[in-house]
């Protein structure tokens, strides 16, 4: 009887530690809640609500891919051959060769390539001599580039992101392709799955513009291409800034290393040569070197 009565009390003792935790957990849940997602608080505490965030309908992920299915895209993704590859396959949707797919690789590469693709689902009828993109809406290879480059944010830098971000109370344009936390740093990311020739200044002139918007810490313009960012990139923004607000004294574009220039510290430009894990991980090394000098906003010419 009395081990009856011990096991009774036990049980109790379970009951009441099973409810705690149970009252903890609905605490927990209810502070998330108020909270929101880190990048999304910062925005709210700025003024700038999130209308959405992460739409995936315009990327060539399929929408039931598994974690595993989910992991190959992003190792696959990791190829800048690859990347070249997916821009030519959504221009080219559909072939019965292969030609139009091998201006960046060999046609081996290429029929791997739809293999991979075709076992996530992105590509059809892959085994003949043809294919065919699933996916065929796809009309620009941006969105899955965002997805991209904001799955490095989680994975490599641990950092929580929003990708394909649509704020209100803006006054420059609601549109944001990547905005991140790093070391408690608001980080606003503008990517270009186009080479440099399709940059125009109308497109930095609205990078600069909504510095104001937002507030970041950091900017980077990153251009996903091995080319040279001092012949088309590095040109834009000088006459961008300079025409801005008809400033007299405008902050000189100076390279930190290779092809990632800077802009005082806070602001980059990038391009993708040599990894844009590598390259991102450059930047946010001087910018916490140089935290606390200045922001992007002041150099786009607001005042603070």
């Amino acid at each position: 009887m009395d081990r009856l009565q011990r096991l009774e009390a036990e049980m109790e003792g379970l009951k009441s530690s099973v409810s705690e935790l149970q009252r903890q957990l609905a605490l927990l849940q209810g502070a998330w809640k108020a909270f929101g997602h880190p990048v999304e608080t910062s925005l709210w505490q700025r003024g700038l609500p999130v209308i959405a965030h992460g739409d995936r309908s315009r990327t060539l992920l399929p929408p039931d891919l598994s974690p595993k299915e989910e992991e190959r895209c992003y190792q696959l993704l990791r190829r800048y051959s690859f990347r070249l590859f997916l821009r030519d396959l959504i221009q080219m949707p559909e072939g019965t060769t292969l030609a139009a797919l091998t201006r960046y690789c060999s046609i081996k590469t290429a029929r791997a390539y739809l293999k991979e693709l075709a076992n996530l689902g992105i590509v059809a009828d892959a085994e003949g001599p043809g294919y065919r993109l699933s996916r065929r809406a796809i009309s620009s290879f941006g969105p899955t580039l965002e997805w991209y480059v904001s799955k490095i944010f989680e994975r490599e830098f641990l950092a929580p992101v929003l990708f394909n971000v649509r704020l209100d109370h803006t006054r420059y344009g609601g549109d944001y392709d990547l905005i991140a936390l790093v070391c408690g740093h608001l980080v606003y990311v503008e990517i270009k799955s186009s080479p440099p020739r399709g940059v125009e200044l109308q497109a930095v002139s609205a990078f600069i513009n909504r510095l104001r918007d937002i507030r970041p810490h950091m900017a980077i313009f990153l251009v996903d291409t091995e080319l040279r960012m001092k012949d088309k990139i590095v040109p834009l923004f000088a006459e961008a800034l300079e025409t801005n607000e008809h400033r007299r004294n405008a902050p000189v574009i100076a390279r930190l290393v290779n092809e990632i220039f800077h802009i005082e510290h806070g602001i980059y430009l990038v391009n993708s040569r040599n990894g844009i894990y590598t390259n991102l991980r450059r930047c946010f090394r001087d910018f916490l070197q140089a935290s606390g000098k200045t922001t992007p906003a002041s150099l786009a010419g607001e005042e603070e």
